[in-house]
């Protein structure tokens, strides 16, 4: 519940702290004194649209504070969603928003940023409103069955629904994925076949590409190459009479030898040209073996341009280079095992579509029996309040049917097949119909009041805030009304804004809300009555002038309550 409320620079406002009482709080004053600031101002801790023209002429910014007493099951919730956004549990809730001329809104939980999704999110789980538009939201089926859940407590059940039913979703669209049309999986496995046997016929390899590139230039230049090696053979072995460079070392050798018998200095010299000799009689080796090879090998040079043509061939069909020919290849093999395999796929995709659907089902069905259970002590529990609140005669029916299709068959949702239709008829003799169809505007406001009373042990919201529930509702209405709202109070905090002093009276705390000028300066103020005060207001609440008769007539209503 909502502790404390500080309002700074907010429309009219200047500066105003309140503390509320944890049961019924009322604010009351004339027409146009502000007593929506008030709920502006708390709307935009619960993170509603804020602009610029909230704050007050004169000043750069407009600023809202609220600290929360958290309950059990509330405390826990609150402690998840802070626990998800990284915050630290805290036994205080303090909420604030800023926002300035420039249009920055700065949002903050016990003193950490958030944004303003944030602040929607934690604010729908403190505080609920109801006003005309939550009014006209009752008359939507899909929050009549999210009331019918509240109170049946069957919202458990609901999520679980909504995990199968998006398992059934996805099982769906598993199975459509695998309904090709059958020619077209025929000609498709017609064209992974051809591919397949045509990349695999290439007998590609790794590499391949770039050694055979090696191969063309180097027979671009085959004559240098061989005038090159033809030379450098015959200064290695010599021509006709002339030594060639390995006789002339196995020369210089022997005669180095014998000196080394002589001088055991030049044994290192010895070594040296041994080496030298076997290097070069290598070398010389190779060259005519290279030689032999070219002569040998003539028609490589051809061979190397087909091949090389041939890759190119591959690389325009399936891909820029060899390995993306090859990754097509192993993409076709595994696409075209996929459309092999695609009978036993659809036949496994089938039967888990089967089993998703009947634990949907059988979920489905057993939330519509608890929603008509549920329904029927809802429904009397709600009618019997709207007697209590001067509608003696009327009637109130939940209806809980079924989706079908033309079919027959149940159409799923993440809530469930049903559909829930409130009912209302408020006079005898006169048919019971769809709420939106036949409720009045005060009769609108009573039946809310008449559900929010009877879900008050099912609901976990701790803070209600009624914007003129009164409205468009006089005389006894007004009384029961009242006392309707000093029940809800005993079970949550009532924030409510009224013209009407039953309803006032029966507050544990009132609140005046009056506009002043000063200097040309409008400004609301808005302070907690004292009793004697308080006698005042609802004295001009009942006659709109204040006189004994009328402080009398306050006085007996106030002990009323009392």
């Amino acid at each position: 519940m909502i502790q404390h409320l500080s309002i700074r620079n907010l429309a009219l406002i200047d500066a105003v702290d309140l503390s509320f009482h944890p049961g019924f709080n009322a604010f009351t004053g004339e027409t146009g004194a502000g007593k929506s600031i008030l709920l502006d101002g708390i709307g935009l801790l619960l993170g509603q649209r804020g602009n610029t023209d909230f704050i007050r002429s004169g000043a750069d910014s407009a600023f809202v504070e609220a600290s929360f007493s958290l309950q059990d099951h509330l405390k826990e919730q609150v402690a998840r969603i802070l626990l998800e956004w990284g915050f630290q549990e805290d036994d205080e809730l303090l909420v604030s928003r800023e926002i300035t001329r420039g249009g920055r809104s700065t949002c903050r939980v016990n003193g950490r940023l958030v944004t303003v999704q944030m602040l929607r999110s934690l604010g729908s789980e403190l505080v609920q409103q109801h006003g005309q538009q939550e009014q006209q939201g009752l008359l939507k089926n899909e929050e009549q069955l999210r009331a019918l859940d509240l109170f049946a407590d069957t919202y458990g059940m609901v999520a679980q629904i909504r995990r199968k039913f998006f398992n059934w979703r996805d099982c769906q669209n598993r199975l459509q994925s695998t309904h090709l049309d059958e020619q077209e999986r025929v000609r498709r496995l017609d064209m992974l076949n051809f591919q397949i046997e045509d990349i695999q016929q290439a007998h590609l390899q790794p590499g391949e590409e770039e050694q055979l590139r090696e191969l063309k230039a180097r027979f671009a230049h085959t004559d240098k190459i061989l005038r090159g090696i033809a030379a450098a053979h015959q200064y290695l072995g010599g021509v006709g009479s002339q030594m060639g460079a390995t006789d002339a070392l196995s020369q210089a050798l022997r005669e180095i030898s014998v000196a080394a018998e002589y001088d055991p200095t030049l044994l290192e010299t010895v070594q040296l040209l041994e080496t030298a000799q076997v290097h070069a009689d290598e070398a010389n080796r190779a060259l005519w073996e290279y030689l032999d090879f070219t002569e040998q090998d003539s028609g490589q040079q051809e061979s190397t341009e087909t091949r090389l043509a041939e890759i190119h061939q591959m690389q325009r069909k399936y891909g820029l280079s060899i390995q993306n020919v090859l990754d097509y290849l192993e993409q076709a093999i595994a696409e075209r095992d996929q459309l092999l395999s695609m009978e036993e796929q659809t036949a496994q995709f089938t039967l888990e579509l089967v089993n998703a659907e009947t634990e949907l089902d059988e979920s489905c069905r057993k939330l519509h029996e608890l929603r008509k259970v549920a329904a029927q002590r809802f429904a009397h529990a709600v009618e019997d309040n709207l007697h209590k609140l001067d509608m003696p005669s009327a009637r109130f029916v939940i209806l809980v049917n079924t989706r079908q299709d033309v079919q027959g068959r149940f159409m799923y949702s993440e809530s469930g097949f049903d559909t829930v239709d409130f009912l209302f008829s408020a006079n005898p003799g006169e048919p019971i119909k769809p709420l939106q169809k036949v409720v009045s505007g005060g009769e609108l406001s009573r039946t809310m009041l008449a559900i929010k009373v009877a879900m008050a042990n099912s609901d976990d919201m701790e803070t209600l805030i009624f914007d003129e529930i009164d409205s468009g509702v006089g005389g006894r209405a007004l009384e029961a009304i009242a006392r309707q709202m000093v029940v809800l109070s005993r079970t949550h905090q009532v924030l409510c804004v009224t013209h009407s002093a039953q309803i006032a009276a029966g507050a544990n705390q009132h609140f005046l809300v009056n506009k002043v000028e000063q200097q040309n300066i409008t400004t609301t103020n808005i302070q907690t009555l004292s009793d004697s005060t308080r006698v005042e207001e609802i004295a001009r609440l009942l006659s709109g002038t204040v006189d004994e008769t009328a402080r009398i007539h306050a006085q007996s209503l106030l002990d009323r309550y009392g």
